[in-house]
């Protein structure tokens, strides 16, 4: 079979160093050989008609007088960059002839169905080749942790009808909590329940007539920014959040009195004596 083209490495050819040896003409009469050989009945070895190329014909076909001729063929076997085969004296590419044989050897695995321990897998089985690339740190850690997540996903007991599972994401958008060392959540980051609050607020404030409506007004505000305090930093405990907003309760109160004129009225404001027109006091 006829290929259309050739299999020809610059770099290798840069590296030779029995190529690099030739001038100029040799090694433009040696890539023309190459050519010829591409094209023969057994692709790398010089034939005409499955017989040795005599020398006259090569000068003719290169374009050279025969003594020309002989002396390239002459250096060419004396750099090692032909070889002329034993058995017939027929001129030879060794990189060609190795390419050659190992093409023939996979076209015939092709045809074959190629690798026998790739056929007839079933949907399971285990892979039979192993996976040649060196995981990287990201790389074996990402795997992993997709192992583990996967597998304590597969094994979590479904939630009865009446309760619901917790979520991976707040309504609000903020993350529920953040894992840390060994997997474990750190609990003071949950952004917390209604009920949950009030509780707290019943707990540690317990002689507080106000202390649910508190818990509740605590909640709805941090509930829509987010549960960010100042409305940028994410909250990091809510249990300290809420005991600081019962500590700054009063000043909230008076605020809020201030605002809406039901608490005590501000100092009135002292005003200013008229400017005198006389224009004797300025002078």
């Amino acid at each position: 079979m006829k290929l259309p083209a050739i299999q020809f490495y610059p770099g290798d050819w840069h590296k030779d160093q029995g190529v690099q040896a030739l001038d100029l003409a040799q090694r433009g009469a040696w890539f023309e050989l190459l050519l010829m050989m591409h094209d023969s009945d057994e692709r790398g070895v010089l034939l005409v008609n499955g017989q040795p190329m005599p020398d006259a014909v090569i000068a003719r076909r290169l374009g050279l007088d025969n003594q020309t001729a002989n002396q390239i063929l002459t250096t060419l076997l004396t750099y090692g960059v032909a070889s002329r085969r034993e058995s017939d004296g027929a001129l030879f590419c060794r990189r060609m002839v190795k390419d050659e044989n190992l093409r023939r050897i996979r076209t015939e695995a092709g045809k074959k169905g190629g690798n026998p321990n790739l056929l007839n897998q079933k949907p399971k089985q285990k892979a039979t080749t192993r996976v040649k690339q060196i995981p990287t740190p990201s790389f074996s850690s990402s795997i992993t942790t997709s192992v583990i997540e996967g597998e304590a996903a597969d094994a979590a007991p479904p939630a009865p009808d009446g309760e619901k599972s917790e979520p991976e994401e707040h309504s609000s958008g903020s993350p529920l909590h953040r894992r840390g060392v060994g997997g474990e959540a750190k609990r003071k980051n949950v952004p917390p329940m209604l009920a949950e609050v009030q509780d707290y607020a019943a707990a540690h404030y317990p002689d507080s007539a106000d202390a649910q409506a508190e818990a509740a007004t605590f909640h709805d505000h941090y509930e829509s920014n987010g549960w960010r305090v100042s409305g940028k930093t994410l909250m990091a405990d809510w249990r300290a959040s809420f005991r600081n907003w019962m500590r700054r309760r009063p000043q909230f109160q008076a605020t809020a009195a201030g605002r809406t004129g039901t608490g005590p009225p501000a100092p009135a404001r002292a005003r200013t004596a008229p400017k005198s027109t006389d224009p004797a006091r300025w002078s």
